[in-house]
């Protein structure tokens, strides 16, 4: 028997409507720095990774997107490795990478060189927090990372 639809399905079609008319993420909407602030719940400086040749410590860690889809990550590491030699660092880097906004996930690709043998992206994926961003996947990386944001670029 077809009649009125019933009281909880009006509720959760009323209460869907606002999601459905939300605008999606874009690269001008995330495009800011953000500066890490915990790896897996620890405080910096902690440990990014460990693999079967280096652990890697982490001391700071800066991501800048721009509303190209571009941005870099300006971090000071740490790195001991495990198979001998000397602990270098803690030492500055910088990377490029480029990054798209899927749906509510923001996909960051490592720039990679040519001829290298790169690991497929993304590399990084981090869903956009009240404060900044989390980090919800990175390669062979702790997780969660949670990034404040410091400042919109225009």
């Amino acid at each position: 028997m077809l009649g009125m639809p019933s009281r909880r399905l009006k509720l959760l079609l009323f209460s869907a409507l606002p999601l459905a008319c939300t605008e999606p993420l874009s690269p001008n909407d995330v495009a800011g720095a953000y500066a890490l602030q915990r790896v897996a719940g620890d405080a910096l400086p902690t440990f990014l990774y460990t693999n079967e040749y280096v652990t890697v410590r982490i001391f700071a860690d800066t991501l800048r997107l721009t509303a190209d889809g571009r941005g870099t990550v300006n971090t000071v590491r740490e790195s001991q490795p495990l198979t001998g030699g000397p602990t270098t660092g803690p030492r500055h880097a910088q990377w490029a990478f480029g990054f798209r906004v899927v749906r509510d996930r923001i996909e960051i690709a490592f720039d990679c060189p040519i001829n290298a043998n790169c690991a497929p992206p993304p590399h990084i994926v981090a869903r956009t927090t009240a404060e900044g961003l989390r980090v919800e996947s990175a390669l062979g990386a702790r997780v969660p990372q949670i990034y404040t944001r410091l400042t919109s670029i225009p």
